[in-house]
């Protein structure tokens, strides 16, 4: 658990002065139990700056209303969900390489290990180069 931001206690962060909820009746946000939110997530679709009140309600666990044109439930789903790592960028050199080199002569090149290859090969479902003798 990180420690409290005390800054924004004193000062709201920047993005907020680009907020079109400052605009509107901060009510609207925070909606009774079991009351419709569609009118806040209207207003944040709209808005310049939901990307950052996202990222903020959820590094700050806002509990209550609708942030970033989410409700809290919806960010606890996000903070629950699995992050799915971003495909190494060698994959696509290891895709062309791999229809006629080996997983070492392919790591020699990209200057990685045997290994490496392997696992990103792998995790993209390229199937092995026939070795020089015709085998797979």
């Amino acid at each position: 658990m990180s420690a409290p931001d005390f800054l924004n206690i004193i000062a709201p962060p920047a993005w907020t002065t680009d907020a079109l909820c400052a605009q509107v009746d901060p009510d609207l946000f925070y909606p009774e139990t079991g009351a419709p939110n569609r009118d806040a997530k209207q207003v944040c679709a709209g808005c310049n700056v939901r990307a950052e009140c996202l990222a903020y309600a959820i590094a700050h666990r806002e509990r209550c209303g609708v942030w970033g044109g989410t409700t809290e439930r919806e960010r606890r789903r996000m903070r629950r969900a699995p992050v799915t790592p971003a495909p190494d960028r060698r994959t696509g050199v290891i895709r062309q390489l791999a229809t006629t080199l080996t997983d070492p002569e392919i790591a020699a090149r990209l200057g990685c290990s045997a290994r490496t290859v392997l696992r990103i090969r792998g995790a993209a479902e390229i199937p092995p180069a026939r070795n020089r003798l015709g085998a797979a």
